[in-house]
């Protein structure tokens, strides 16, 4: 009989696909308010990101629930992060403010390297 080694903690399973999740670190959510704040968590196998984990000690268990969520996923989509909308303004402002700086530094450079010559 094989023997499997127990986590410490217990086994951690995606909420979704039952998948194994790995810790991603903790978010903020200074900038933006409507994110969870706190230990994040991906899944290797369906890509969901978030807080919300289960949590088993037994292997065997683990495995039952990801059998049922399996039988029991048909038509459900994994959630993923999306930037809410009253902040893509913000972030397209950013971009452009950045390109213009990067702009400014090449057209500063240019009479240099003319004079370099």
């Amino acid at each position: 009989m094989k023997s499997q080694i127990k986590p410490v903690f217990g086994y951690k399973i995606c909420p979704f696909c039952g998948g194994n999740v790995e810790y991603a670190g903790i978010s903020s959510g200074h900038i933006f308010p409507a994110i969870n704040t706190g230990q994040m968590y991906v899944c290797r196998e369906c890509g969901y990101q978030g807080g919300f984990i289960m949590e088993v000690d037994d292997l065997d268990d683990a495995r039952k629930i990801r059998e049922e969520l399996k039988i029991n996923s048909d038509g459900i989509k994994t959630p993923a992060y999306k930037l809410s909308e009253k902040w893509v303004w913000l972030w397209k402002i950013w971009l452009v403010i950045m390109i213009l700086i990067f702009l400014s530094e090449i057209i500063v450079l240019i009479p240099r390297i003319i004079e370099h010559r």
